[in-house]
């Protein structure tokens, strides 16, 4: 087939070519800086691209390498005839090694896309024998300097010319490398800074009772409340991946699959409390929000009651299904569409963390490095920056503000992080101290699970996979000395302890098994035990210098699959609880662990599968969540009543835990409706206190374990402890691994799943964002004066802050909220209009079908009489270069100081002046009322916490700007409610 794209080929070339000498130079040159991503030559494709819509791929959280895609616009020629077009589009791929061996050359790799898959390539950059079958791209990489090094020590790209015959592009799917399965990550057009936010000192943080979160003595401890918590909850993926929500929501084509506020129903109903949200921030401040409204049919009470019972568990009498405490307006028939409408993804982020919070769930918002090198491309300054920015919409959020956790970087060691800073690398242990020093005057009430880092060794050491590896203990350390083990200690915990947020931490490993951390080492029984206690569970216990930490496992999860996951995870089981099937205790070295984040809710996470199945997400693995149950869990037809309060810990560190008493207790296999012949393991509860259980079966034995009474006291409070359900905690329970029950819809989904050997498309920040610039302190502002309060159980270690609420982060703007009310501004309000609302301490929902509106509101505005004077001082980003709407563009953040002496009231309006901007972006804190006109902008802010007091502090808002020059950022004038400010 000829064609005619002459012009195209030469600007191509000239790419390929500086990529192959970049690749060469990073590959032959590993004593220099950290290497980062090749990706500022090529523009991105549309994020919008249509095939992004219900893409289901499989995703490979753990796998051992990961290719991040950058590509070049699409290119149209026409054949011979002029009637049939032919798409050409560059690409560059970047493989990272996150495995702890060189990949060597040779190497070959296949690249597959949606359909109709690629019908050519044209040209091939560092790689031989490129061909195309069944629109399959392969070759292989030969030159020496090819060689892919372990642990990201370096990243090798890959140059490819691509054709296809489709009227859209295809869009990558999956790359395999020597057959394995990586991590596809799509790299965004451009991702905007960070808003340029400024922490308030620690020192203003002022104790405040009833906010948030805190621990005490090994315990987590809702300040709400007054009493100690368990987390029971589930990881779930898509805000870090091209979705730009939680996945899945194309699946299916019932509410149970399509409807999140079903699926956040049945989540709750399964007994989980809490939930792990994995995040991008490539893809919460990069990409647009993809539609998530799709027709649907309504299951009917009775098919969700089946659909939200287990086969093998009878339901107990009286139990029923939980109502929701929240939703948003419902359109019947159509599922989801109060997840459409926001202007940006970060706002549709935000909503769905309040959507959870609103139903009591606590949300754990992680940074998922694996697909997120934002920290190793673009630094900590960029990376502090966006939290921030997550942190200052969290604080205006009158429902997360005390729900919501922090889980500043997955894994991190999958980059070859250590605590201690390294040449290419910075320290894990100063990274974290830099970030809580950064949000705790945010968000005092937020806690921070820290992660481990590689504590690996040959013949056994302390961790296993990614995510553990907190030993710190001499002993246990001169056990391995020639491994040079990364100690926390020095870098980490010998500092926190002097930090005021030492009762915010929570040690939060990752464990799997060995399907996934692909060792064998101490990975079973006595020798698996103590492990874990040499790596993490002595702190619940021992501690670190006199203070114990909380324990939450932030993943765990598999197929149970292998036979080698089932023993471990028994074991685990086990360990968790401290109690062995004859009744006594694991180790006298920690006490039971009883928080804990299952891996992952999604059908479409390739290694471990989901807590529902694919195609349709339609059908719940009962198998896991019988395992879960053994550790706490209480779905709804257990009877338990609804609650989060489960003790863990000790008030004490006693010498020799007290031994249980172990009992047999006989229990009938279980029924399977898919496989009536297989065994299914059962639950069981005898009295109130859970008891050992011994299990034969005709096929796989089934290990049943259960905690006993042993389980040290609660520490004595100031409030009452609320004592655990009874009857509620049913056995440890390895399962057979073909009990999963067939999905119940059989109906074709609306988008299949493809086989699970497909990485799901992952979209990140890159190399190219712009530092931030915090060189303008944020003044305090006015405090949330209906921040609910509770019980004043507050460790002196842990003060709290008050009035140090910094201000909110906009990008949407939205009407002129209702006045007369006092309810503090949250920021994932929708396109809608709010309406008011005469009960002023509840958050008004507009009556519309797209959307809840959780509206900002406050006093009316004084009335013109009102003499205003004020002043304004203003801080400048580094500038960057974007042709299409600068050339130059920066951020621009503004502080405002009353000067009069009467108060000025939201809502204000603002103009802002400036002849030398070219465009004006990316709001925060305001409200465009209308757009740059080439001489000035002008808009409202309307959040209660942004009333001028007179001569008390200064608001902060802000703007991204673009301009014909690099020095003309500065406005000629800002006028408040018509009246000039001064220039401070």
């Amino acid at each position: 087939m000829a064609v005619s794209c002459r012009s195209l080929f030469p600007v191509l070339v000239g790419f390929f070519a500086a990529s192959q000498l970049h690749t060469a130079l990073a590959s032959r040159h590993l004593s220099a800086a950290a290497p980062t991503l090749n990706t500022s030559a090529l523009s991105v494709a549309d994020s919008s691209d249509s095939a992004l819509t219900g893409f289901d791929a499989t995703q490979y959280l753990h796998a051992g390498c990961a290719v991040f895609l950058d590509n070049s616009s699409i290119f149209t020629a026409q054949t011979a005839d002029s009637s049939v077009p032919t798409l050409y589009r560059g690409m560059t791929a970047t493989v990272i090694n996150y495995a702890s061996a060189n990949i060597s050359v040779p190497w070959s790799f296949q690249l597959t896309s949606t359909a109709p898959g690629y019908s050519g390539i044209k040209q091939a950059f560092n790689f031989d024998n490129s061909s195309v079958t069944n629109g399959v791209v392969s070759g292989t990489a030969t030159a020496d300097y090819l060689t892919v090094l372990p642990k990201a020590a370096n990243n090798i790209t890959i140059g490819l010319l691509l054709e296809a015959n489709a009227t859209t592009f295809p869009l990558p799917q999956s790359f395999l490398l020597n057959g394995n399965p990586c991590s596809v990550v799509i790299l965004p057009n451009s991702v905007p800074p960070p808003a340029n936010i400024t922490s308030p000192s620690i020192q203003s943080v002022q104790s405040q009772a009833g906010i948030g979160l805190t621990t005490l003595n090994g315990q987590i401890i809702d300040r709400t409340s007054g009493e100690p918590i368990s987390l029971h909850g589930f990881n779930y993926f898509g805000f870090d991946n091209a979705q730009t929500c939680v996945d899945g929501l194309y699946a299916g084509t019932s509410t149970l699959s399509r409807d999140l506020v079903t699926i956040v129903r049945t989540q709750q109903a399964l007994g989980f409390n809490a939930v792990r949200l994995l995040t991008s921030f490539g893809t919460v401040f990069g990409l647009s929000p993809v539609p998530q409204s799709s027709s649907c049919t309504t299951a009917t009470a009775a098919q969700y009651q089946a659909y939200l019972t287990d086969p093998a568990t009878p339901v107990a009498a009286g139990a029923t299904i939980p109502e929701l405490a929240y939703s948003p307006p419902i359109t019947e028939g159509i599922c989801s569409d109060y997840l459409d409408g926001f202007a940006s993804t970060f706002d549709r982020y935000m909503f769905v963390i309040s959507l959870f919070a609103r139903n009591g769930f606590y949300v754990v918002l992680d940074n998922q490095l694996n697909d997120d090198p934002t920290l190793i491309n673009s630094g900590e300054s960029v990376w502090l920056g966006y939290w921030r920015q997550i942190a200052t919409a969290v604080a205006a959020d009158p429902y997360a503000v005390n729900k919501v956790i922090i889980d500043p970087l997955n894994e991190p060691d999958s980059y070859g992080i250590r605590w201690e800073p390294t040449a290419t690398r910075p320290g894990y242990g100063a990274l974290l101290l830099d970030l809580m020093d950064a949000l705790y005057p945010i968000i005092p009430g937020s806690l921070y699970f820290v992660e481990g880092v590689d504590q690996e060794c040959s013949g056994g050491a302390p961790s296993s996979n990614w995510g553990d590896g907190f030993a710190s203990q001499p002993a246990v350390l001169a056990l391995f000395p020639t491994c040079g083990i990364s100690n926390p200690g020095p870098v980490f915990f010998d500092p926190l302890l002097t930090r005021p947020y030492l009762s915010q931490v929570v040690i939060s490993p990752h464990v799997y098994g060995p399907s996934i951390s692909m060792t064998t080492n101490d990975d079973a029984g006595t020798a698996l035990w103590t492990r874990l206690s040499q790596s993490f569970g002595y702190l619940n216990l021992a501690g670190y210098g006199g203070h114990r930490f909380p324990i939450a496992i932030g993943e765990f999860g598999t197929t149970f699959a292998e036979t080698a996951d089932q023993v471990l995870f028994a074991d685990l089981a086990r360990y968790l609880l401290n109690v062995q099937a004859d009744g006594t205790p694991v180790d006298a070295l920690h006490n039971p662990i009883t928080s804990f984040f299952w891996f992952a809710w999604n059908a479409n996470s390739g290694d471990t599968g989901g807590l529902v199945t694919s195609p349709n997400w339609d059908s719940i693995v009962w198998q896991k969540i019988e395992y879960l149950q053994s550790l706490g869990l209480a779905p709804w037809y257990t009877g338990a009543a609804p609650s989060t309060v489960v003790v863990g810990g000790s008030p004490a560190a006693p010498s020799t835990p007290a031994v249980p008493v172990a009992t047999t207790v006989p229990v009938p296999a279980a029924t399977n409706s898919s496989n009536a012949s297989v065994p299914v393991a059962t639950s069981a509860a005898v009295n109130a206190t859970p008891v050992a259980t011994s299990v034969p079966t005709n096929t796989t034995p089934v290990v049943t374990i259960a905690p006993t009474n042993s389980t040290p006291a609660a520490t004595n409070l100031t409030t009452p402890v609320t004592a655990v359900p009874t009857n509620t905690t049913p056995a440890v329970t390895v399962i057979p691994t073909n009990t999963t029950p067939a999905a119940t819809n059989s109906t074709p989904p609306a988008a299949a799943a493809p086989p699970n050997t497909t990485p799901a498309v992952t979209v990140i920040s890159t190399n190219t964002t712009p530092a931030a610039t915090n060189s303008t302190p944020l003044a305090s502002v006015a405090a949330n004066s209906t921040t609910p309060t509770g019980s004043s159980l507050t460790p002196v270690a842990t003060p709290v802050a008050t009035n140090t609420t910094p201000a909110a982060t906009n990008f949407t703007p939205v009407a002129t909220p209702a006045a007369n009310s006092s309810i503090p501004a949250t920021i994932i309000t929708p396109a809608p209009a709010p309406v008011s609302s005469a009960n002023n301490s509840t958050p008004t929902a507009t009556p519309a079908t797209t959307a809840a509106t959780v509206t900002p509101v406050a006093p009316s505005m004084p009335s013109p009489a009102t003499q205003i004077s004020c002043s304004v001082a203003a801080s400048y980003s580094d500038y960057w270069i974007d042709p299409s709407n600068g050339p130059y563009m920066a951020s621009i953040s503004l502080f405002i100081t009353n000067t009069a002496v009467e108060v000025i009231a939201v809502p204000w309006s603002i103009e802002i002046v400036s002849t030398q901007y070219t465009a004006v972006e990316y709001t925060w804190n305001w409200q465009i009322g209308s757009g740059y006109d080439g001489s000035s902008v002008s808009g409202t802010a309307s959040y209660a916490w942004q009333n001028l007091q007179p001569g008390v502090g200064a608001v902060n808002l802000g703007w991204v700007a673009g301009s014909a020059q690099s020095t003309t950022f500065r406005p000629s004038s800002v006028s408040i409610n018509g009246y000039m400010c001064a220039w401070a």
